[in-house]
């Protein structure tokens, strides 16, 4: 972070190799589709935890992190049929067939380890997280959580635009403009919105619109995240088994770091 006469403020991520992080990310998302003529409509509420650590810091100010999926709990409620599950209590859930079908996918996350980098700005350069989960459909901190901050100088009131694309395994982009609503010596807080757009997931076509906004709260020396909240409307058409199943999907997510 550096200051200028002006009384405005360069952010840039200031992280040391070492630093140790919990972050709790809860999604509450309700899913509409129609499958073969019939609309279906799921609720899910999701809940990540996760260990992070920067594992480096380069000469050029990239940051690698490692991000370890210690715990996750699904709840979902598909046309009344209700289902939950819980890495940390497995047991609860063994007379389920549809738990047990979640947890078939979701176990093989727990105590995975995903690397991830990203620039002093906050842009993403890559993560793993495709070839360690797989096409488990999990989004944790590695998927673009961070604030991308502004290659210059602003002062509360700005706005600045970036373009991420945040999943190494598909095509779609995030272009997002952010807004610098009021900066602390401690903490400072900024809110974004934007527009998602793609064409395939995890190698699937699937042709993918929407929008995006939340708010962030950030250190103001480090420019690490400490918590935020986003609400996210998206429209997509996937194609199962030659047959193409349109959807529409509402999320709000909230992060909190410790």
């Amino acid at each position: 972070m550096a200051f200028t006469p002006a009384g405005s403020v360069r952010f840039t991520y200031k992280l040391e190799k070492g630093k140790k992080s919990q972050i709790e990310i809860k999604t509450n998302q309700n899913i509409s589709m129609t499958m073969t003529g019939q609309s279906v409509n799921i609720k899910q509420d999701v809940t990540i935890n996760q260990s992070v650590e920067v594992t480096d810091v380069g000469s050029d100010g990239q940051i690698d992190f490692s991000v370890v999926y210690d715990r996750i709990r699904f709840k979902q409620n598909a046309m009344g049929m209700e289902v939950e599950w819980d890495s940390d209590n497995t047991a609860a859930s063994e007379g389920n067939m549809m738990a047990q079908q979640i947890a078939n996918q979701l176990n093989n996350v727990i105590k995975q380890t995903v690397k991830s980098s990203i620039d002093p700005l906050g842009n993403p350069i890559k993560n793993n997280s495709s070839e360690v989960l797989g096409e488990t459909n999990v989004s944790g901190f590695e998927m673009g959580m961070l604030v991308i901050f502004a290659d210059q100088e602003v002062a509360v009131g700005d706005t600045w635009e970036v373009v991420i694309q945040p999943d190494p395994s598909s095509d779609f982009t995030i272009t997002a403009v952010y807004k610098l609503d009021e900066y602390k010596s401690k903490t400072s807080k900024i809110s974004f919105e934007g527009t998602v757009a793609g064409t395939e997931m995890n190698g699937t076509p699937a042709k993918l619109s929407g929008t995006i906004s939340g708010k962030a709260t950030i250190d103001s020396k480090t420019a690490w995240l400490l918590s935020s909240t986003s609400m996210q409307t998206l429209e997509m058409e996937m194609e199962q088994q030659g047959q193409k199943v349109p959807m529409t999907m509402t999320s709000y997510t909230e992060l909190t770091t410790k």
